[in-house]
């Protein structure tokens, strides 16, 4: 049975997701299932979307699933609401054409968004100056290096004025969510998310929990603070000592706390955090190796390397050719 709604949003939203290389097939999966659930249970076709690529041709998904895209950017219907979708391949075909087409279409009034890696391509268009955004948190470290001035929020979803960001995956679900709430309201939105086997939609400031390294909700502040402390501390590292006196504990019950609810010493974890960081910069930016290696609080490039290669058994060149790890 449909669910009503009211006579202001009978009009058709039109909703274009642009398809990179390698763009990640759940993201997109996501923000395109909500919408068409809306539909089905408003009775009526209340969202309409389309896939592009840069060139019209069919776009390969990070999974290795081909999929075929209705136009080339630029050549259809302006939509109303546009979506960068990306993954781990951070290069577009064409650069400048993909700039300049997206200038374009924000020029005559289409709301700007992307999924996962998405936001990194709307930045280069510089369409992201001056507001918040998010992206899936393995680019965080090379979106900072390349875009320094622009605020990045470690959150599912970021919707400032008109621009429309997501960490990816599954948050595509809530921010497509937050989108229908506004649109058609609570019910129809709790309908839709019912239809899922949701049991709450979780909000935009909700936080990415970050890969390795995220933290249970019961973990204990001194251990959280410690790890906040080490996450604002990457390219100069702190002492034990110095993290210890921060979040007001001794290294000594630190080091407890550390062993007890991660197995590891602070300071193993902490090496462990900058390696991390330094295998992302590696995969998502142009920096050189010694570069990554200062700015990871290495104080040489072959300790760096060999201190890589024992964590993740592959040396730092080798991740950065085969453009992921092995094994």
């Amino acid at each position: 049975m449909a669910i009503a709604h009211t006579p202001a949003h009978e009009s058709t939203m039109e909703i274009e997701f642009l398809l990179l290389d390698g763009f990640s097939l759940m993201s997109v999966a996501s923000a395109i299932e909500p919408i068409r659930a809306a539909n089905r249970l408003l009775g009526r076709e209340a969202y309409r979307w389309h896939l592009t690529s840069e060139d019209g041709n069919a776009v390969a998904a990070s999974n290795g699933l081909s999929v075929n895209a209705e136009a080339r950017l630029g050549d259809g219907k302006l939509p109303d609401l546009i979506f960068v979708c990306a993954g781990m391949t951070m290069q577009a075909q064409d650069q400048k054409r993909l700039n300049a087409a997206l200038n374009t279409i924000a020029r005559r009034g289409t709301r700007m968004g992307a999924l996962s890696m998405g936001a990194i391509f709307l930045a280069r268009a510089g369409l992201l100056n001056k507001v918040r955004c998010t992206l899936h948190w393995e680019g965080h470290p090379a979106f900072r290096d390349e875009f320094p001035d622009i605020e990045l929020a470690n959150a599912l979803y970021v919707i400032d004025r008109n621009r429309y960001t997501c960490a990816g995956g599954v948050a595509g679900l809530d921010m497509m969510l937050h989108l229908i709430t506004q649109d058609h309201g609570e019910d129809v939105a709790r309908a839709v998310a019912n239809q899922f086997q949701m049991d709450r939609i979780r909000g935009g400031a909700s936080e990415q929990k970050q890969g390795k390294d995220a933290l249970p909700s019961h973990a204990p502040k001194p251990l959280t603070s410690a790890i906040t402390a080490m996450r604002a501390n990457i390219e100069t590292p702190m002492t034990v000592a110095e993290i210890a006196g921060e979040v007001g504990t001794s290294p000594r019950s630190l080091e407890r706390v550390f062993r007890s609810h991660l197995g590891l010493s602070p300071a193993r974890y902490y090496k462990i955090l900058r390696l991390e960081q330094a295998r992302e910069l590696l995969l998502h930016s142009n920096l050189a190796t010694v570069e990554i290696a200062i700015a990871t609080g290495f104080n040489s490039s072959s300790y760096f390397a060999a201190s890589f290669a024992e964590h993740f058994g592959q040396s730092p060149r080798n991740v950065r050719k085969t453009g992921a790890l092995v094994g």
